[in-house]
């Protein structure tokens, strides 16, 4: 099996996402924590969005879901509604934070 860089780069990084969302969760304490780790983890996602959105959207979202997956596999105590939502919302609100200038990037 020949992995190409150039071409596979979405999918390592993808898997390393996974891997961190599995670790993040199984080490997180309680709920409260995994949850705002969870929010966390979406304002920046948001923020790579925006500053992705003309270009690779396909490899970004499948960065986020393999995330999402690495961390409702760590988290499966959890509910996973409530981490789908705070995901989500976290994604919308660094994306919306990031187009109407209140955080710049740089």
């Amino acid at each position: 099996m020949d992995i190409n860089l150039l071409l596979d780069w979405p999918e390592l990084i993808a898997f390393a996402f996974l891997i961190i969302g599995l670790i993040m969760a199984i080490f997180s304490g309680n709920a409260l924590i995994l949850y705002t780790v969870c929010f966390l983890m979406g304002l920046f996602f948001g923020r790579m969005w925006y500053k992705l959105r003309k270009s690779e959207n396909i490899a970004l979202f499948l960065i986020i879901m393999a995330f999402f997956l690495g961390f409702l596999l760590g988290g499966i105590w959890a509910n996973i509604r409530i981490i789908s939502f705070i995901l989500l919302a976290g994604i919308l609100a660094g994306y919306y934070l990031h187009a109407k200038k209140i955080i710049r990037t740089i």
